[in-house]
């Protein structure tokens, strides 16, 4: 299933995992450590989020498709548990590790950056 319009999961992947390693990169030299080490933890927990929600959906469509009615059911109530399990790993690593959380939110933030480069590249080659 591939639409020229829309961004591969894996091209975001690739661009996020590109722009962290150069953020943090940036990050630690300029600023400080501390800020770099969250910058990658915050990164890496969106990326491990974006994989198992594509993993899921994936689960989804493929339950929905074959009718199979338990594991539809079951695949809807792992999203809200995914997403309760993704804050507890936040908040754990906040109160255990005493990360920094200006890179933390740096490193989330580069998922939306790697969103709007692969958007605006696919657009981009729709239209010629």
């Amino acid at each position: 299933m591939s639409n020229s319009r829309i961004p591969s999961i894996a091209a975001i992947q690739f661009t996020n995992a590109v722009i962290l390693a150069m953020a943090s990169a940036v990050l630690g030299h300029f600023v400080s450590a501390s800020v770099a080490v969250g910058c990658l933890i915050g990164g890496s927990v969106v990326i491990a989020n974006f994989f198992i929600l594509a993993a899921l959906g994936r689960v989804m469509l493929a339950a929905a498709s074959a009718n199979a009615g338990g594991l539809a059911k079951l695949s809807v109530v792992a999203l809200p548990l995914k997403l309760v399990s993704i804050a507890a790993l936040v908040y754990l690593l906040f109160a255990q590790t005493g990360i920094n959380g200006l890179g933390f939110g740096l490193g989330v933030f580069t998922q939306m950056i790697a969103i709007i480069i692969e958007t605006g590249r696919t657009a981009i080659r729709a239209a010629t």
